[in-house]
């Protein structure tokens, strides 16, 4: 199959593109011929676009390493010459162009939620209702309600989506836990000790509430026993590393390579996620891949809860006092936890990476077997 994937930037500064990296080198392992548009010069079969960051969002958006595509109708032709298939995996300004040149060629398009409104809300440090609408508004106009088909990573992103206006047959596939997040035997690192160790892994920012956290351990009754390891790095960092002062145990805060983040996550006792925003959750994925339990907050904006185990891997978004508490039973129930680790695991079986590939393997089938939708065949594209 001849694949294209339409993407604004090809840095990992956020789960949106580590999840379509991990795609396209799936798919390229299978016999796929995949071709990506995106910014940025790379090696192999790319069409570079130029990219443009808007300046009430320019330090965000490099924050994350990230630009806006601009849909040049000569570039994506070229692109599109001879392909089965077009996957749109950003709802931002070059999708509707996008979406309209390969209608144009009669080519079946795929969208893919890979954002929602407040991944960029938060981002920016804001709460609004109106850019909230407004953001909604434009990511429909762009790509949400202009595809027939709509690759949702969750059932929480489906009921989002349509909730706020797109028309598109959702289909809900995982974007999957790699291979490499498998349960394997490792020593646990005796500066670990006894102490009860709580992991967290990403990018260090105000919308992953890592400062979260920290308070729920200072709250906590068993802080002086709590290792926190907060692995990533970003813009917090530093606002971080000075607020681990305040925690008995010295936290690890830092970025951690590939070797230690698999030996942290066989080892920890415990994961712990506070972000607000997620539409699946990657590093819950990678988690629940080794067995280790999650504790997650219940944010109206994110598809994590749908890790936990049961209400007691629960906690109220924003409260450190819920946080606390949680931690403290979890605490107190060490050994029980230890033995949730099964339970993890066969969870953990519905998101496997290669069953997930084969989903959107048949997705693919689905949606080339359907006739091409052309009500766009006369719109005018922009550039």
């Amino acid at each position: 199959m001849k694949l294209v994937i339409v993407i604004d930037t090809w840095s990992e500064g956020n789960g949106g593109v580590i999840a379509t990296k991990r795609l396209v080198e799936e798919l390229m392992i299978r016999g796929h011929q995949v071709r990506v548009v995106t910014t940025g010069s790379h090696e192999g079969d790319f069409y570079e676009i130029p990219g443009f960051a808007p300046a009430p969002v320019r330090e965000s958006l490099e924050n994350m390493g990230m630009l806006f595509g601009i849909g040049k109708k000569k570039i994506l032709e070229e692109a599109y010459k001879n392909a089965d298939l077009v996957q749109i995996q950003f709802p931002f300004f070059m999708s509707r162009n996008a979406v309209k040149v390969a209608r144009k060629m009669g080519i079946p398009v795929l969208g893919a939620a890979h954002v929602q409104p407040q991944n960029i809300i938060s981002a920016m440090g804001k709460e609004s209702k109106l850019m909230e609408f407004m953001f909604y508004t434009l990511f429909n106009y762009c790509l949400y309600d202009q595809v027939d088909t709509l690759h949702c990573p969750s059932q929480f992103a489906a009921d989002l989506f349509s909730a706020h206006g797109s028309k598109a047959d959702m289909k809900i596939i995982s974007n999957g836990i790699p291979d490499a997040y498998i349960p394997e035997e490792y020593d646990r690192p005796d500066w670990f000790g006894d102490k009860f160790v709580i992991l967290n892994i990403g990018r260090h920012a105000m919308e992953k509430r890592q400062e979260l956290l920290i308070d729920g351990v200072l709250k906590s009754k068993y802080k002086d026993n709590i290792q926190l390891l907060l692995c990533g790095k970003g813009e917090d960092s530093d606002k971080l590393r000075e607020r681990g002062k305040e925690l008995p145990v010295e936290p690890l805060i830092r970025y951690v390579s590939m070797e230690e983040k698999l030996h942290y996550l066989n080892t920890a006792d415990l994961y712990m996620h506070a972000s607000v925003v997620e539409l699946e959750s990657l590093s819950c994925l990678e988690a629940i891949g080794c067995g280790l339990p999650c504790l997650i907050g219940n944010s109206p904006y994110s598809a994590a809860p749908q890790f936990a185990l049961d209400d007691n891997f629960i906690f109220e978004m924003d409260d450190a006092d819920s946080l606390a508490r949680r931690i403290d039973y979890l605490y107190e129930n060490r050994e029980s936890l230890k033995n949730r680790k099964k339970d993890v695991l066969q969870m953990a079986e519905n998101f496997r990476f290669k069953k997930c590939v084969d989903q959107m393997e048949d997705l693919y089938t689905e949606i080339l077997g359907s006739p091409v939708n052309i009500k766009d065949k006369d719109a005018e594209i922009l550039v």
